[in-house]
């Protein structure tokens, strides 16, 4: 590591858990958007595609009760 990001870390090291979350999300969400802008496109065109088939009432919502009531059932021991 270089002397100034070694400088960095201690710093970021002594920074409350929280702020250091704050500054990793930042920091990834940052990365993510510089690269991966042609997926992050692609995600948005499959999520407005998806809206368009709810509200077009082709599909319809399981309620949230009766998904969670599954997941309980399917991951109970």
């Amino acid at each position: 590591m270089t002397a100034t990001l070694e400088n960095i870390t201690r710093q970021v090291m002594q920074l409350p858990a929280r702020q250091r979350l704050a500054l990793a999300g930042f920091l990834l969400e940052m990365d993510d958007s510089a690269e991966h802008s042609e997926s992050n496109e692609a995600w948005e065109r499959e999520i407005q595609s998806r809206i368009r088939v709810v509200d077009g009432g082709a599909v319809s919502g399981i309620p949230y009760s009766d998904v969670m009531r599954e997941a309980d059932r399917r991951l109970a021991p």
